[in-house]
């Protein structure tokens, strides 16, 4: 890898750790109901707006964000839209 690359990379790597905060912020003052209606609207598999692959993209960068409780409860709504 060059040091282009390996630039790109980590502007890459930076802009999706912002992108992830400035979502996580935006929902942080939604209800629980609020935001598994958000959830399931986005993230349904079946009318092809989002992948499987996504997401577990989604889920890999937002749980580091996340209290232990709440990770497990995204994990089990990721898994009930990808059974959708």
């Amino acid at each position: 890898m060059n040091i282009a690359d390996y630039i790109r990379k980590k502007n890459a790597e930076t802009e999706s750790a912002a992108n992830v905060k400035e979502t996580l912020d935006k929902y942080s003052t939604y209800s629980e109901e609020q935001l598994m209606s958000e959830l399931f609207r986005l993230g349904s598999l079946s009318e092809g707006k989002i992948s499987a692959k996504e997401l577990d993209d989604f889920y890999e960068k937002a749980s580091p964000f996340l209290t232990p409780e709440q990770s497990a409860r995204m994990k089990d709504l990721i898994t009930q839209l990808k059974n959708s």
